[in-house]
């Protein structure tokens, strides 16, 4: 089992992980020493377990509103999608009727056709 050395807040901490989960410790290290990093800048000198403690709590309040904001805009995309759902329905029922609409335009064209037919025979049979 790997060992490696975190430096968070000033101070190192050896810290054994999973063969391969080196890179994502590393990562969440580098994360909660940044945040360290700002409270020490913040607030001076801290007890390490002060300074882990309001770390953490700054890390879990961020995670919290990033999920709040991922949970709307998930809400958000679902109306989206229902809306979407309804235009295409919506499109297909006045695709579906457009032909039985052509229809009818061409039987009143037809018909309206014959009536010239016939009004040009009267006319020139005068």
């Amino acid at each position: 089992m790997p060992e490696i050395k975190l430096s968070i807040g000033g101070r190192d901490f050896q810290v054994a992980c999973q063969e391969g989960e080196e890179n994502f410790l590393t990562d969440a290290a580098n994360l909660l020493n940044s945040e360290s990093q700002n409270l020490v800048s913040q607030l001076g000198r801290l007890s390490e377990s002060r300074m882990l403690l309001m770390a953490g709590l700054m890390l879990a309040d961020r995670m919290i509103n990033l999920e709040k904001s991922i949970n709307e805009r998930e809400k958000q995309i679902e109306q989206k999608e229902i809306d979407l759902e309804k235009s295409i329905s919506a499109a297909k029922a006045a695709s579906d009727s457009k032909p039985a609409f052509a229809n009818e335009i061409s039987d009143l064209l037809a018909k309206t056709a014959k009536r010239l037919e016939s009004v040009a025979k009267l006319t020139s049979g005068q």
